[in-house]
């Protein structure tokens, strides 16, 4: 977890071990939830409660194909290896080789 004047972060594996009912709570007061590509197929209620609760979502998605889908709508930043066409992300960076923090608005 990184604490800046600017913003908030974590990343979501921190609190993948949560009960759900537990999640939302702990997410509230971050700017920022980071996640791998590992970590989008478990992260349903996060990217659900993203706009509800007003945090962005930071997807690093490097090393394995994006797929997009429903959660496109909640993803604010993407990184990927190659360009593709993506809608629906605000930004979508394509062959980083930085870490997804340094992207951070």
């Amino acid at each position: 977890m990184e604490d800046d004047t600017s913003f908030k972060y974590a990343w979501f594996s921190q609190f993948e071990d949560l009960p759900r009912n537990q999640l939302r709570e702990s997410l509230r007061g971050f700017r920022w939830i980071l996640l791998t590509a590992e970590d989008l197929p478990n992260a349903t209620a996060v990217w659900m409660f993203a706009e509800l609760d007003g945090f962005f979502i930071g997807l690093d998605h490097r090393g394995s194909e994006y797929s997009s889908g429903v959660h496109n709508r909640a993803i604010h930043l993407l990184l990927i290896d190659k360009e593709q066409e993506i809608r629906g992300i605000s930004k979508v960076i394509c062959a980083a080789t930085d870490s997804i923090e340094n992207h951070l608005w």
